[in-house]
Parts: C-alpha cells; sequence; structure tokens
C-alpha cells in the first residue's frame, strides 16, 4: 500500500505526489490519502485556532474531491509521519515543492523556473474513476472532537479553507482590468483587500500550486495582447511582471530559509543575536518592555494607523505587505522589541503564515540580515502616504470617528479623544502615543548601524590577519 501524505500540499490538481503514487499502484500497491493531526505540532508557538480551522474546512472540501473519484481521505492523530516512517523501515518519498532546491540539488533562476512552468501540463483528476487505485480505510477517521484544539480564537472576517474558495479568489483577479490596477492598489489599505490577489493564504497551504499562478498569469498576458495596442500592452506587460516579481521574492525568501532554517530562532547576523532580547528583559525596562508589546497586540499605541492595521488583522487574519512591514518596522525598531517574539505572534494572527517566508521578511525589516539597506517605516507617514482621508483609520479605531482626516496624523490631536459612538460602545479615550517614533527611529538606526560596522570591522581585521599569515607563510617557503 501507498501513503498519500497530505501536509502543506492540499490539493489533488497539479500534484506530482498524487499522480505519483496513481501511477504506481499496480506496482507498489494501492493509495490511501492521510491527513494526520499532529498534537506536538498544533501546540507549537505558531500555529492558532485560525489556522487549524482553515486546514479543516479544506480538509472537508477535499475528502468529498477523493470521494468523488473513488477514494477516501483518512483523517487521524497522531505523531509525524516521517518519524513512523524511519521508525517501521518504510520508504518515505519527497517530492519538490515550488521548485525549492533542497539538499545538494542546485537552485534554479526564477525565469527558466516560470518558463517551465507555464509550458507545464498541469494533471487534474477530477471527473475520472480511479476507485481500483485507492486502498479502502483501514479504520474510520477521527471525529472533530478527537483533533487536540490549537490556541487562540478564529477570526470573523478571515478566508475560508477549500479548493473551490481558491480558484473563485482566482477567477476574480486573474483579469485583464485587476492585473492592470494591481501596482497601484497595493499600498493602501482602502484598496489592497480587493485590489490583492488574496491567494497567498491557499499558496502557503498548497491548495494551489505556483504553477497555476504563473499560467493564470500568462493567460491574462495573452489576453491582454489580443486587446491592446502596443503601447498599452508594454505597459501592462510592466504590470504583469510587477506581479510576478513578488512571486519571484517569495520563491527566494523560501529558498533562504530552506537553506538557513536557523532564522526562525537566530539572526542572520550573528552579532544581532540576543541584543534586543537583552534590552527588552533587562531589569530597568523589562515592564515597560511587556507593556509596550501588548499595547502593540491590542492596537493601543496612540498610533492611529498602527492600531487600526493591527485591529483589522485581528479580525481578518490578513493585511497587504506594505502594511505588515509596518507593523514590523515599528515593533522592532520603534519600540525595540525582539525580532523572533514579533515574527512568533505574527505567525499566529496571520492566516497566510508560512515560515519560508515569515521569518526571513522579519528579519530583513529588523535589520538583522545581509541587506544593506534599512527598511524603518515612519507610523505617521505611512498613514498620511496611504490613507490620508482616514477612512481606514476611522473605521478600524471608533474612538477616532469623529476627528476630520486634516488631524488623523497629528499625534498631539488624537491623543485622549473618544468619539461619542465609541463612549456608547464602551470604549476608553483614544491613549497618547507611547514613544517618540522619531527619536526611538534614529535610536534604532544607530544601533544597528553599529552592530553592523562592529563586524565590518570584525570581517576587514580577519581578512587583514589572514593575509599576514599568508605572507609569512609565502616568506618562510623561501
Amino acid at each position: 500500500m501507498q501513503i498519500f501524505w497530505l501536509k502543506r500540499n492540499l490539493r489533488l490538481q497539479d500534484s506530482e505526489p498524487f499522480f505519483e503514487s496513481m501511477r504506481a499502484f499496480r506496482k507498489k500497491g494501492k493509495v490511501l490519502p492521510l491527513y494526520c493531526h499532529e498534537p506536538e505540532l498544533i501546540q507549537q508557538p505558531d500555529v492558532s485556532r485560525q489556522h487549524q480551522l482553515f486546514i479543516q474546512e479544506t480538509l472537508e472540501e477535499l475528502d468529498r474531491d477523493i470521494q468523488s473519484i473513488g477514494g477516501k481521505l483518512l483523517q487521524a492523530v497522531g505523531e509525524t509521519v516521517a518519524a513512523w516512517c524511519a521508525a517501521n523501515g518504510v520508504e518515505l518519498l519527497e517530492l519538490a515543492q515550488n521548485g525549492i532546491a533542497r539538499g545538494s540539488q542546485k537552485p534554479e533562476l526564477f525565469p527558466p523556473y516560470f518558463a517551465r512552468s507555464v509550458s507545464s501540463k498541469l494533471r487534474d483528476p477530477m471527473g475520472t474513476d480511479l476507485s481500483e487505485r485507492f486502498a479502502p480505510l483501514p479504520f474510520p477517521s477521527c471525529g472533530p472532537k478527537a483533533i487536540p484544539t490549537a490556541a487562540g480564537t478564529d477570526k470573523p472576517l478571515r478566508q475560508k479553507g477549500g479548493r473551490s474558495q481558491a480558484i473563485k479568489n482566482l477567477n476574480r483577479f486573474f483579469t485583464v482590468s485587476y492585473l492592470k490596477k494591481y501596482p497601484f492598489q497595493i499600498s493602501s489599505p482602502n484598496t489592497a483587500w480587493q485590489g490583492c490577489s488574496r491567494i497567498s493564504t491557499y499558496l502557503a497551504y498548497g491548495i494551489v500550486s505556483d504553477r497555476e499562478i504563473f499560467q493564470a498569469v500568462d493567460r491574462v498576458v495573452t489576453d491582454a495582447h489580443s486587446r491592446m495596442n502596443a503601447d498599452q500592452f508594454g505597459k501592462f506587460q510592466e504590470n504583469a511582471r510587477f506581479y510576478l516579481d513578488r512571486l519571484s521574492w517569495r520563491r527566494q525568501y523560501m529558498q533562504t530559509f530552506e537553506a538557513r532554517p536557523k532564522l526562525e530562532f537566530q539572526c542572520m547576523l550573528a552579532q544581532f543575536n540576543g541584543v534586543r532580547e537583552a534590552d527588552y528583559s533587562s531589569e530597568h525596562s523589562l515592564n515597560h518592555s511587556e507593556q509596550h508589546f501588548t499595547a502593540w497586540k491590542q492596537g493601543l499605541t496612540g498610533f492611529p494607523y498602527i492600531d487600526a492595521a493591527m485591529r483589522f488583522l485581528n479580525q481578518t487574519g490578513w493585511i497587504n505587505m506594505r502594511l505588515r512591514a509596518t507593523l514590523v518596522s515599528f515593533a522592532t525598531m520603534n519600540l525595540w522589541i525582539p525580532t523572533t517574539k514579533v515574527a512568533e505572534y505574527l505567525a499566529t494572527e496571520f492566516l497566510d503564515y508560512d515560515p519560508g517566508i515569515h521569518h526571513v521578511i522579519h528579519q530583513l525589516i529588523a535589520g538583522t540580515t545581509e541587506f544593506s539597506e534599512l527598511m524603518v517605516y515612519d507610523p505617521v507617514k505611512q498613514g498620511r502616504d496611504h490613507d490620508l482621508d482616514g477612512h481606514f483609520i476611522r473605521k478600524w479605531v471608533p474612538e477616532l470617528a469623529d476627528v476630520p482626516g486634516s488631524e488623523l496624523h497629528d499625534l498631539a490631536k488624537t491623543a485622549f479623544r473618544l468619539s461619542k459612538k465609541a463612549e456608547l460602545r464602551g470604549y476608553m479615550p483614544y491613549p497618547e502615543a507611547i514613544v517618540d517614533h522619531q527619536a526611538t527611529a534614529k535610536k534604532a538606526k544607530d544601533r544597528v548601524s553599529d552592530l553592523r560596522r562592529s563586524d565590518s570591522d570584525r570581517q576587514r581585521a580577519s581578512v587583514e590577519k589572514s593575509s599576514e599569515q599568508k605572507q609569512d607563510f609565502q616568506q618562510s617557503l623561501f
């Protein structure tokens, strides 16, 4: 018998593991689709209830799809399948996903990977009777009550799981009109909810493949070519490349994490390890630091754009990339909270959490990587740039519902405000800013620059010492 192990590959369409197992059924045995609810994994600090419910919704639809082609999905509670295979001498065959190189494999550049993906045939088993190839369930699937519950609560406005939801989203976005507007709608939270593709969660859980996305982009570009003149099409191609750039970055982050998985716990630049942690937990600042961290999580920092973003995230499980960077920058730079602490919390808040992308981006923004530029976002300027009239702020920070747009980005005029509507709903007056954002940003930039400079000095000293040793060695030869 073969076990088709579903983990972060929750689909049948364009699924190499599924196709290979179906093709080999006469030689290696019938196929049992399995999803294992692993208690140890569910209890990890980066897993939350919204993730678990999203997965369950996806599995319910996936089981119906498997039944429609003649099989059944087995859901079981137990420890990792990989460990069981190793303990019982069972061969575990892992196939590449997203073109990520593993072990000794050489990473493939994005352009050839994209070109190969666009021309690949995507297999879809739906509508085919494969009943003779499926194994019967060895025992009944576990019920919902048997599955350990992850920490946290669900989010009322999050995306729903399932392949049909992913395809609905894909069909909505991948049109000429949407892709044409994409570069101009992704930065402001007022337009990003509809203007972004919103496919990241479905990619994170393998409900759709990246090849399906690449081919969707290719179809839209082909459609645009047939409808536009040369100048129009040239501009449209730039917009399509703009979208593909982000998929290229996604793959690059994942490849980086594949090679360096310790980035979840350690800084890419070693001299940063423990620095923020020591400052955070020092006897002088611990209580102060915890208060700042709590205020940031609750959306009570006194910075309206930051607080609106965090409250929006708490309800939806999603925010656009620019706003994510702004939140992380504020937490790691202005509040100087340890990067791993920020990343761990936001992992539970982002429905589309993917470790390979998440931890690399957090370190980029926190300044702990080899990337030369410092990504410090001014929380007031970001609000002015992307929510000038304050529509987003007033919706998600009701304490400020009565504040005119011109005053919403003036911290002196938002402190201690309380609209009549918010007062009736039991809100307290809006807090004053918990830090001086300009002073803390400067201090963080100086600190990060000093740490980077010290590493450069060490490296230069090491190179000079190595050069001296080489000269001594050469002299000893003569």
